[in-house]
């Protein structure tokens, strides 16, 4: 690819944000699985779930970074549950494991 071709790619996707979905499972032993269909590569998996949880944002941000050949910011998406729990508004349920969103970000 060309020098070129790449900087006008990067241009293009200049300040774009897109979702990313990572799955979260639950290990026999405890510990954590996380894995996402649209990301080639990640996988994570620890008996650390905090380790596994803290991993994921900046895997996700390497992994894509050197994907796209680019500096790409990722954050959680905010989640309503969470927000409600940490106002006290409902009961806090801990974590779930499951599918959680993240919010890539193209700078």
């Amino acid at each position: 690819m060309s020098v070129a071709l790449v900087q006008q790619q990067k241009v293009a996707m200049k300040n774009r944000s897109f979702k990313v979905t990572v799955c979260f499972e639950s290990r026999p032993d405890g510990g954590l699985r996380a894995w996402s269909d649209d990301v080639p590569g990640l996988v994570l998996s620890h008996t650390n779930i905090d380790g596994v949880l803290e991993d994921v944002t900046e895997a996700l941000s390497v992994i894509l970074s050197h994907q796209f050949n680019t500096q790409i910011d990722v954050k959680p998406l905010g989640n309503l549950r969470e927000m409600l729990e940490e106002n006290g508004i409902v009961a806090p349920r801990g974590f779930v494991p499951g599918p959680k969103e993240y919010v890539a970000t193209v700078h």
